[in-house]
């Protein structure tokens, strides 16, 4: 992957001779110096590694298993600094995904997702079969998937168990069983299976949400103690008898405080429980939407808090009425589903580092290749300068780029990142 070339098929890198991803050090491109045709979209070095290590060790110091989720950023590259800083695993959402990283040799995925397409379950029996080692979990929330999953691995000829986590959902969620009921008979189902063993229980908090941020902190909380009262129930009745200890899964990268404090510590269970999270947007942060939730250097005090690591560069195009400025970046390069960006910073020609916007300034509207920005006098904006802007929701503003640079502290390309979407 290092020895793909750089060039015009992956917007904003400069023109040129062709190079190496290895090498594109010691090319000396600076983003900001005019080597790149904007708009280019940055990764902050320190901020990755700041985050990764940040998360690292709050896993650490709570006996928690990380399995960052790869949606977010599907680049090899990053994956990898998250488990050489410790991660257990890496989740996926899709069977496509988990394909991804098992050619790039990942040992043990978590699918956040029911498996109900006879096709991917016969590709994923060959891959078990191919591979001792691989170990892969999927979440089922009803007896009829329970159901698919025991057909398609029939004749599969593998001989070793599928494992399975049953799903809790909350009321008006996404997938996942919604009474203890309900995921009793889906469990008992496993228990009656041939190819599966219940391995666990999995959930996502982070589709809850209330009129408040402490309204939400109390019904995620509701939710999962719900939870962990489901798995004593399930251990009582012998459902994960196939497994020598139980695997509890939950925590995006909004409260996984929450997750560590209530499904975390002692269990007294008949078998060891390991829990594990699966925050993804931990490692690049955002300016708006995990900048309010996140809970850490916030709710978690003994850490401190993570860092912007994704920014977007454009120049300002026009300034056709004062106070608004047209900037060359729209949605084909942010996010824009939650938040839009937001200006940080302004580089004018010369020299010197990029100002801090102190004044008022803000994104309005994008189109396609352009944003709207209004702006106060005090931030002397002109035809030609710079804006780099932060952005919300790391999700939706990876898959706009197939190549992203690795900028030090003065946006001197130290590295390159391919992702995979």
């Amino acid at each position: 992957m290092l020895d793909e070339k750089v060039d015009w098929r992956y917007k904003s890198f400069p023109a040129g001779r062709p190079t190496a991803i290895r090498s594109v050090r010691a090319r000396g491109w600076n983003v900001l110096g005019g080597d790149f045709m904007l708009p280019a979209m940055v990764l902050k070095d320190a901020a990755l590694r700041h985050n990764s290590k940040l998360m690292a060790a709050y896993c650490k110091r709570n006996d928690v298993l990380l399995a960052p989720h790869g949606k977010t950023t599907m680049s090899p590259q990053l994956l990898k600094m998250q488990l050489d800083d410790g991660a257990w695993a890496v989740t996926a959402a899709t069977m496509s995904q988990v394909r991804l990283w098992r050619a790039f040799g990942v040992e043990r995925v978590v699918l956040a997702n029911e498996l109900v397409e006879p096709g991917s379950v016969h590709w994923l029996a060959g891959e078990m079969k191919s591979d001792p080692d691989f170990e892969f979990y999927c979440l089922v929330d009803s007896v009829a998937g329970v159901g698919i999953l025991e057909s398609a691995l029939a004749g599969t000829g593998l001989d070793r168990r599928l494992k399975v986590l049953l799903e809790l959902g909350p009321e008006g969620g996404r997938t996942g069983c919604r009474t203890h009921e309900q995921a009793l008979d889906v469990a008992g189902a496993v228990a009656r299976s041939d190819h599966l063993a219940l391995a666990g229980v999995e959930a996502f908090e982070g589709v809850i949400h209330a009129e408040s941020l402490t309204g939400t902190i109390k019904a995620v909380d509701s939710f999962l103690e719900d939870l962990r009262a489901l798995v004593v129930k399930l251990d009582a009745a012998g459902l994960f008898a196939q497994v020598p200890g139980v695997l509890v899964t939950a925590g995006g990268s909004a409260f996984p405080d929450r997750v560590v404090a209530l499904l975390g510590g002692d269990w007294t269970l008949n078998r060891p429980v390991r829990l594990v999270l699966r925050s993804g947007c931990y490692l690049t942060h955002d300016a708006v939407h995990y900048s309010q939730l996140s809970p850490f250097g916030g709710r978690i005090p003994d850490t401190g808090p993570l860092e912007e690591a994704l920014e977007v560069w454009g120049a300002v195009l026009s300034v056709p009425e004062p106070g608004l400025a047209l900037l060359g970046f729209g949605k084909r390069d942010v996010s824009y589903d939650l938040e839009l960006p937001v200006p940080r910073f302004v580089k004018t020609a010369g020299p010197q580092p990029p100002r801090p916007i102190r004044a008022e300034a803000s994104i309005f509207a994008l189109n396609d290749q352009h944003a709207f920005m209004r702006f106060a006098p005090e931030v002397e904006l002109k035809v030609g300068d710079l804006v780099g802007c932060g952005i919300s929701h790391p999700c939706t503003a990876f898959d706009k780029w197939r190549l992203i640079p690795v900028v030090d502290e003065a946006y001197r390309v130290i590295d390159a990142v391919l992702t995979y979407f």
